[in-house]
Order: C-alpha cells, then structure tokens, then sequence
C-alpha cells in the first residue's frame, strides 16, 4: 500500500513538472515577440437604426456612426482631453450621389 501512495504522488510530481514546463515555453515564447498579435481598435456594432464602427486613425480613435432612420453619417474622434468631437456629418443620398458622378468621370 506504501508503494501505491509513492506512485500516485510520483504521478502528480510529474504533471506538474510538465505544466511548469509549458508556462515556462509560453513566457519565453511571449517575450520573445514569436506570437505577435497587435492590438486592433477596428470593430463594427448595431442597435437599432445606429451602426457604429471604429478604426485607427493614426493618432487618434476614429468613431463612424451611420443613421439609417435620418440616412446620414457622422465621423467622430476621440481626444483625451475632449473627448468625442464631431468631424463630419453627411447626407447618405448625397455622398452616394457625389459618389456616383465621380465613377463616371462627372465632378
């Protein structure tokens, strides 16, 4: 029976050494920048009529929120120090309008 109780805790001895093992070639493998995952701000959300998308902007975190009850879009940047500042409202129908004409070599 004592032989037994030695075996069983020379068992749990081992998976621990393993596990030991493997957080030791984790830590190594994360702090050598092997698994290089950069951190994104891009995401896009919906509730209700509001679709919300975010992305870099270099210095900045750029909000777009498009309307589809009123059809417009409004880009916004956020500023520590003011947070969220309007950039730019437009009218859906006239951006795609504008876009539209452009495509076909119109002004």
């Amino acid at each position: 029976m004592n032989s037994n109780a030695n075996t069983q805790h020379g068992t749990r001895g081992g998976w621990l050494w393993v596990s030991a093992g493997v957080l030791a070639a984790l830590i190594v493998v994360q702090g050598a920048g092997l698994i290089d995952s950069p951190a994104q701000a891009e995401m896009a959300s919906s509730s209700g009529a509001y679709t919300m998308i975010t992305t870099d902007g270099g210095n900045d975190e750029i909000l777009v929120v498009v309307d589809s009850s009123q059809e417009s879009l409004m880009v916004y940047r956020s500023d520590r120090n003011q947070g969220l500042q309007l950039l730019e409202r437009e009218d859906l129908a006239g951006l795609f309008s504008r876009a539209r004409a452009r495509a076909f070599g119109r002004p």
